[in-house]
C-alpha cells in the first residue's frame, strides 16, 4: 500500500470508527491482525507530533529522578521516522538531546551533551538507556506511533485494567539488530490504544513491560492518545514513567530538529 492509499484507508477507518463509537458505544469486533493493526494506525498522526513530557525513573533503592523534556516526531513520505528528545530540566542536564533515525537493520542515534562541542553518533544504535531511565532510544521510537509494535499474529483476547483487549504479536525481522525478538501488544477494543506492551529479549524471556493508565487516554485532534505510561524492567526491578503534559499533532516542525548537526539547538 503506497502512502496515498494508506491515508485514504486511514480516513475511511476513522470515519467508520466515529460512526460506530458515537457516545461510548463499542467499536465493531475486529477479526484479523491486519484489521487490528489498521485500527491502531488510525490513532497515528499523519506527519508530525510535538510533546512536552515529564520523564521520571525509580531505581531499586526507591530513589527517583524527574526530568522535563520535549519530544519532536516526524514521519517522511516513505514512512520512516525521526525522533528528537531534548531535556528542559533539571539544570544540570538541561540541553542534552538525542536524535533517533529509523534505519534497518539498526536505528541511527546521535547524542548531544552541553559539555560536547558537537553531537556525536552513538555506536550500538538504539538499545542504550536514555538518562538512566528504563526507556531506550529504540523504546522511544517504538512508543511514538511505530507500526513495529503492531503485531502480524493475533493471539487470544485478554483483559487489561478491566478493559477488553485484542492481543497481537510481532516477531522481529530476520537480520534486525533490535534489542527485542518479539513484541506483544494488548489493544483496547474500544479505542484501539495499546494498554500494555511486552518486550521479549533474544532468549524469548520477558524483558520489559509497558502499561498505560486507561483513565488518561483522551482524544487529541480526534485521535486517541495515551497521556500516562509506565515502563518496568522485569529483570532489574526498576520503573520509569512518561507523563504527557501537552501534545500537538500534525503541525509544521522545522527540519532542523531532525538534522544531525542542528537537532539539539533551541
Amino acid at each position: 500500500m503506497n502512502r496515498s492509499e494508506y491515508f485514504v484507508a486511514r480516513s475511511l477507518a476513522l470515519s467508520v470508527m466515529l460512526l460506530l463509537c458515537g457516545s461510548g458505544s463499542a467499536v465493531a469486533e475486529l477479526t484479523t491482525a491486519d484489521e487490528i493493526r489498521e485500527c491502531a494506525r488510525g490513532n497515528f498522526p499523519e506527519k508530525t507530533s510535538i510533546q512536552f513530557i515529564e520523564l521520571k525513573s525509580r531505581d531499586r533503592a526507591g530513589n527517583e529522578k524527574v526530568m522535563d523534556a520535549r519530544l519532536h516526531w516526524k514521519q517522511d513520505d516513505e514512512g520512516h521516522v525521526r525522533l528528537m528528545i531534548r531535556i528542559d530540566g533539571p539544570q544540570d542536564i538541561k540541553g542534552s538531546a538525542y536524535l533517533v533515525i529509523e534505519h534497518k537493520p539498526r536505528d541511527v542515534v546521535y547524542m548531544y551533551l552541553p559539555a560536547l562541542v558537537r553531537p556525536r553518533r552513538i555506536v550500538g544504535g538504539g538499545s542504550n538507556s536514555i538518562w538512566g531511565t528504563d526507556f531506550s532510544h529504540e523504546d522511544l521510537r517504538l512508543l511514538q506511533m511505530s507500526s513495529d509494535t503492531l503485531g502480524s499474529e493475533r493471539l487470544a483476547d485478554a483483559e487489561v485494567a478491566g478493559r477488553a483487549t485484542y492481543v497481537v504479536a510481532q516477531v522481529t525481522e530476520p537480520g534486525s539488530e533490535s534489542a527485542y525478538s518479539r513484541i506483544v501488544s494488548y489493544i483496547d477494543k474500544e479505542n484501539c490504544v495499546a494498554l500494555q506492551t511486552e518486550y521479549f529479549d533474544s532468549s524469548d524471556q520477558l524483558h520489559k513491560r509497558l502499561t498505560v493508565d486507561p483513565t488518561t487516554v483522551a482524544q487529541v485532534n480526534g485521535l486517541w492518545t495515551a497521556h500516562d505510561m509506565e515502563m518496568n524492567d522485569v529483570g532489574e526491578e526498576t520503573s520509569s514513567w512518561i507523563h504527557v503534559k501537552h501534545i500537538s499533532l500534525d503541525e509544521d516542525i522545522s527540519g532542523r530538529y531532525f538534522n544531525t548537526v542542528q537537532f539539539y539547538k533551541d
